[in-house]
């Protein structure tokens, strides 16, 4: 029997190696992981040893896997099928749109792009190692999204690029499971030194460079080849002084020295070099080096930092990932950039659901704190005796650290700050004035270094001239001001959104949707989105759930489209609550909705009408814009 095990890049690749499962050759054993890259490398080593003939695995983590596996491995081809999918969900986008891949992936893409008189702009690739250069230079022409494989989509991502995966279907994926039971061998007398290769390179994070007591090297892992520029292939068997003087061992191997550490800096970045005395059986057999980017120690400083609390504080969205199609969020998105590159404070208004966090997750990502933590403070999930603790922090029996000390370095995001209790401001305007927090019950006073992007509902000058918000504090927070439009102001920008959301959803479900048909996006653009983004991100789901074919059809839809005709119809009648064929949860929703838009979004005001209290109501209105 032929074991084959398949490492899919991305949770979609699974499910539809699972469904072809069914129809494979018999003989034949299928199991399947879910591992990128490293991951994908690290799940392949622990597995490849328990009885498996071939792997399976697509795009450079099948590459990756040829490079450190003892196995053969497959690789799963991108089809023109797969590239024909894919370019029709883009077909129609206005932006500018770049497919980065490799020469045989583009020579496809270029045929069948022309067929579909589509303008795309090419970025072909030879190894991974060019994939960074290419965005930059994909940035630089001002492209907005970036189709591709896995590792070329995850760092579009982090570099602020809209990205949409070519997945793979049903015909590559069999494909690929034909050629593996063809190709199912593997050389067992070349395992085991592999093996002791991959477990030196594998348990360093950081760059690592092993010499033997000649000085040739045998070591030079992935880590080591970015940091200095130098491919493993070219540096194994040369001398360690060869590729770059800091490298020389003779501080450990001639003066007697076990390790020895040095700040050294590597193409303009400071960089900590520890280096160590190989011994086997208590004998120098050589020396290694093991190199850590000061940026990783910083970073690394920040998680630990995070890992005391538990919770992991990191933004993910960049600018060119908000849609701004509409005038107004063109605009917003103009002052917002401007302030990222300051270290103003930021205020940002909006209803529920419009994507406040997401803008200041941006911001903070194009400033120079990107690297350092980003931690989400809801002033509504706290009673007015929890505020100052989880702010500010508090001492006693426990230690507790307050969200302020969590942020240092990076960004804290308070929102719904209006509904700050006076006392509670009036600390806040001492840890904003003098940039040092005092916990409950302390009696040191601890320096913080951390930029605040507030977030509100409702005007603050307007909370000012009522009494609940102070003026002085105002003035430290008022550096930038933003205004967030609700979806109903800018329903030109539906069509991308709705886009992005399907793109979102293939990507985790195997699915290949590449739009919504004219009838139904028409019914989606009547509706007034009281919830807005987040409302309609969670329709486009559920419609996606519902889609059997490449399009979702109408008829598939028919439920959530009724419910969407309903309350537009409402809307627009202005009359009551229709409670025809909803359940208790829907009703209650809206009658929450509509109580907020009554009360001009004033949550404290709803909550008092609807009889609950503002955590209860802050906690219904997000599980609601989260289904």
């Amino acid at each position: 029997m032929t074991r084959i095990l398949v490492i899919a890049p991305y949770p979609g690749m699974r499910d539809v190696f699972l469904e072809v499962k069914e129809d494979m050759p018999s003989g034949a054993q299928l199991d399947v992981e879910v591992g990128d890259l490293y991951k994908g490398l690290a799940l392949a080593k622990s597995l490849e040893e328990n009885g498996y003939d071939v792997i399976i695995s697509r795009g450079a983590t099948a590459r990756l896997l040829r490079k450190h596996c003892n196995l053969p491995v497959v690789e799963v081809k991108i089809s023109g099928y797969d590239i024909l999918r894919t370019l029709t969900l883009v077909k129609g986008y206005t932006g500018k749109v770049g497919l980065m891949s490799y020469l045989n992936t583009i020579q496809g893409a270029d045929a069948i792009g022309t067929l579909l008189d589509m303008n795309l702009t090419f970025f072909p690739i030879d190894q991974e190692e060019e994939i960074e250069n290419g965005l930059k230079l994909a940035l630089a022409q001002g492209v907005q999204v970036i189709i591709g494989d896995v590792i070329s989509t995850s760092m579009a991502t982090r570099m602020g690029l809209q990205a949409i995966l070519i997945t793979s279907g049903k015909e590559s994926v069999t494909e690929s499971i034909s050629e593996a039971v063809h190709m199912a061998y593997y050389t067992r007398r070349e395992k085991a030194a592999r093996q002791r290769m991959e477990a030196v390179i594998q348990r360093f994070p950081e760059g690592i460079v092993a010499a033997d007591r000649e000085g040739r090297v045998f070591v030079f892992n992935q880590q080591a080849e970015e940091l200095f520029g130098i491919r493993s292939e070219h540096a194994l068997d040369k001398q360690i002084e060869e590729l770059h003087p800091l490298l020389n061992l003779d501080s450990v191997l001639k003066t007697g020295e076990r390790s020895a550490e040095e700040v050294v800096s590597l193409n303009g970045e400071k960089a900590l070099l520890t280096k160590q005395a190989l011994l086997l059986d208590e004998q120098e057999d050589g020396g290694f080096a093991v190199i850590s980017s000061a940026r990783r120690i910083q970073k690394a400083e920040s998680q630990i930092r995070q890992s005391i609390t538990g919770f992991e504080h990191r933004a993910s969205m960049h600018f060119n990932q908000l849609v701004a199609g509409s005038d107004k969020m063109k605009e917003t998105l103009k002052i917002a950039i401007q302030a990222s590159q300051t270290e103003l404070p930021v205020v940002i208004y909006g209803e529920p659901g419009t994507g406040k966090q997401s803008l200041a997750q941006a911001i903070h990502n194009a400033g120079r704190r990107k690297d350092f933590p980003f931690v989400f403070f809801n002033c509504e999930a706290y009673t007015e005796e929890q505020l100052p603790l989880e702010l500010f922090g508090s001492e006693g029996a426990l230690i507790k650290r307050g969200a302020f000390e969590m942020a240092h370095g990076g960004t804290l995001f308070i929102d719904a700050i209006g509904k700050l209790p006076l006392s509670v401001q009036a600390m806040l305007f001492n840890v904003l004035q003098e940039n040092k927090v005092s916990r409950i019950n302390g009696t040191t006073p601890i320096p913080v270094d951390v930029r605040v992007i507030c977030a509100n509902g409702r005007n603050l000058k307007n909370c000012i001239e009522d009494g609940s918000f102070r003026e002085d504090v105002f003035h430290l927070i008022n550096g930038f001001s933003l205004v967030i439009p609700p979806l109903r102001e800018r329903k030109e920008d539906i069509d991308d959104l709705v886009r992005w959301f399907i793109a979102s959803f293939n990507a985790r479900s195997g699915k290949q949707i590449v739009g919504v048909r004219p009838e139904l996006l028409h019914l989606l653009k009547r509706a007034d989105w009281y919830g807005n983004i987040q409302e309609l991100k969670s329709a486009v789901e559920k419609m996606c759930h519902a889609a059997t074919g490449p399009f979702i059809e109408r008829m598939e839809a028919e439920h959530i489209v009724t419910e969407l005709d309903k309350t537009a119809d409402a809307q627009s009648l202005g009359s009551g609550i229709d409670i025809s064929g909803k359940t208790l949860e829907e009703i209650e929703r809206e009658v929450i909705w509509r109580v907020l838009q009554e009360e001009g979004q004033n949550q404290s005001e709803a909550a008092k009408r609807l009889g609950i209290n503002r955590s209860t109501l802050w906690r219904k209105l997000k599980q609601a814009t989260s289904e």
